[in-house]
């Protein structure tokens, strides 16, 4: 009878210690998958910030501005030509124009508005990679949000964006760049 209470009584402190570690190990899982969620709030968070007023009317002013020089994009994009450079040099020189205001004259924007509009956005993204960088935000779900957008901003303005990263700040567009383009991706017609 001593014998069968003692392997009880083992057999009770072995199943102590399992469940023990087995709710450690579920705590532990539990855990991490608050700081997850909390992460994709985050992230969500920034969804309701690029639909906020402020950046709807920037999103609005630079798509206005495109499209009151849809011809001249979709000429630029459809000419074929001999060599890739002569394509990037046309796409800059239509970028430029539109950001200098020259061509958005149609659209009512002028120049200090598109830049404006621009710099609101490259500063949003800015944050978020800043947000995701480290590791507040949930990279997978910020690239299901924002990668798409975050391509066809840059890609579309990318001479412009170079440009100013040159001349006036140094810097200027990486977040975006990256964000949007994986490794050594370019942006292509």
């Amino acid at each position: 009878m001593q014998a069968l209470l003692d392997r009880l009584e083992a057999i009770s402190k072995i199943l102590l210690i399992l469940g023990t570690l087995i709710g450690g190990v579920w705590g532990i899982y539990q855990y991490f998958e608050r700081l997850q969620e909390q992460r994709v709030a985050m992230t969500l968070d920034y969804v309701r910030r690029l639909n906020s007023e402020q950046l709807l009317a920037s999103q609005t002013q630079l798509s206005a501005a495109w499209y009151g020089v849809r011809d001249k994009l979709r000429l630029v994009r459809e000419t074929p030509v001999a060599f890739r450079e002569i394509y990037v040099a046309r796409q800059r020189q239509l970028v430029m124009s539109v950001m200098a205001g020259s061509s958005a004259a149609s659209s009512g924007e002028g120049r200090t508005s598109l830049v404006s509009a621009l710099d609101l956005l490259e500063g949003f993204f800015s944050e978020l990679r800043i947000c995701v960088d480290s590791n507040i935000c949930d990279p997978k779900t910020a690239r299901t949000y924002f990668g798409s957008y975050a391509k066809r901003l840059y890609c579309l303005h990318e001479p412009f964006i170079r440009y100013k990263d040159k001349t006036f700040s140094d810097g200027y567009g990486a977040a975006l760049r990256s964000f949007s383009l994986s490794g050594s991706a370019v942006c292509t017609p």
